[in-house]
């Protein structure tokens, strides 16, 4: 799938003993969340974890029903009117789209290993338009087709993947999303010669986009493979795709899918766990390639949506719950 270039499956990773909610939580995890609570600053959020220390205080023991209904007294609901996501674009199109980009630039890639230098011009039809265009004038990078072959090239090179950076990974980088891909610990190495070139030739202000990505994709790989996390929180990203910050157990992702906030897991096996939940269904979603105002974001991923009964009917909690492709 395209957003595989991206966001590359993560299923390999090893598994904890114990993934499996149980009838206790631990005083530990409770603390966790509500520090996660805290630094997220906002009235609701600070209310709930107001109400989870006074359970702290008269309880000794904690059972996660009991902490899932104080955390449910502060779930945000999907307005009924909701219409952000109300245009389409065929997956199969987006994929050709980006695999074609790829392709021309290892063509332009291949001859700058031969001669030293890009071609002024190749026997190569490129279009005016396509979708990794539109996503970068969206993020402010107006930019020809030939010239982004000859970046993506330039930029492999720079990066030492013996090969020219992939359009998805590109656009991620730029937009300060999270990468998952097979190149991660490429970035890591080369991580300022990359914010150095996008910097000079899209604009310094892309240097802080270069490396937020690169230092977040870094820690999330740690994360998985050297310590087996699972689950994480997530934000939406201005410009698609995702921001990964603090792992969080099983536990406190399914609290906060019954909050409404956003959690994004290491594949679609772990994410269907965070939204398993007593009383609870939930809705699978391809991802969502427009925003309300328009505009293209093809680094979106793919989510489940948690959905509570009321008043007879099901309706969506806020808050997506991403897996890669």
């Amino acid at each position: 799938m395209v957003i595989a270039l991206l966001f590359a499956n993560v299923t390999g990773v090893f598994a904890k003993t114990s993934d499996e909610n149980d009838s206790y939580i631990q005083r530990s995890e409770i603390e966790q969340y509500m520090n996660m609570l805290s630094e997220e600053g906002t009235d609701n959020s600070i209310k709930l974890s107001n109400e989870l220390q006074e359970y702290l205080e008269e309880n000794e023991e904690y059972l996660f029903e009991e902490i899932a209904s104080i955390v449910d007294e502060y779930a945000e609901m999907q307005s009924k009117n909701n219409d952000n996501y109300t245009k389409e674009i065929d997956q199969e199109d987006l994929q050709r789209d980006f695999e074609r980009i790829d392709a021309l630039a290892k063509e332009y890639y291949d001859y700058y290993q031969i001669h030293n230098e890009f071609p002024e011009e190749m026997g190569i039809r490129s279009i005016s338009t396509s979708h990794a265009l539109t996503v970068l004038e969206n993020a402010g990078i107006s930019i020809t087709e030939k010239q982004l072959l000859k970046r993506l090239a330039a930029l492999g090179v720079i990066a030492a993947i013996d090969g020219p950076l992939p359009v998805g990974d590109f656009i991620a980088l730029v937009t300060g999303a999270v990468i998952t891909g097979e190149f991660v610990g490429d970035y890591v190495a080369n991580q300022g010669a990359l914010a150095k070139e996008i910097g000079e030739y899209f604009g310094r202000s892309f240097i802080k986009f270069v490396t937020k990505s690169v230092t977040m994709s870094e820690e999330v790989a740690y994360q998985i493979k050297k310590k087996k996390e699972k689950h994480f929180k997530a934000y939406l990203n201005s410009d698609g795709g995702i921001i990964v910050s603090e792992p969080l157990t099983l536990s406190q992702a399914q609290l906060e899918a019954r909050r409404g906030g956003e959690t994004f897991s290491v594949n679609k096996n772990y994410a269907e766990k965070v939204v398993t939940q007593k009383n609870y269904n939930f809705e699978y979603e391809d991802p969502h390639y427009f925003d309300r105002y328009g505009r293209l974001m093809v680094a979106n991923l793919p989510h489940f949506h948690l959905t509570k009964k009321v008043d007879g009917e099901w309706q969506r909690l806020e808050g997506h719950h991403f897996f890669p492709w």
